[in-house]
């Protein structure tokens, strides 16, 4: 079943982080985390995500 949605699905977030993802080790675990966070956000819309 497909249906277009006008926005990303919250589903469909694990599956968008995991695109291009690379290990890494050390202080850029905090920063990868924040950038991570970013983009969840700004796929979902300001307010749909709690901090």
């Amino acid at each position: 079943m497909h249906k277009a949605l006008e926005q990303i699905s919250p589903l469909a977030v694990p599956i968008m982080l995991e695109i291009g993802k690379m290990p890494v080790n050390g202080e850029a675990d905090e920063t990868l985390l924040m950038d991570a966070a970013t983009l969840v956000e700004e796929a979902m819309g300001p307010g749909m995500v709690d901090e």
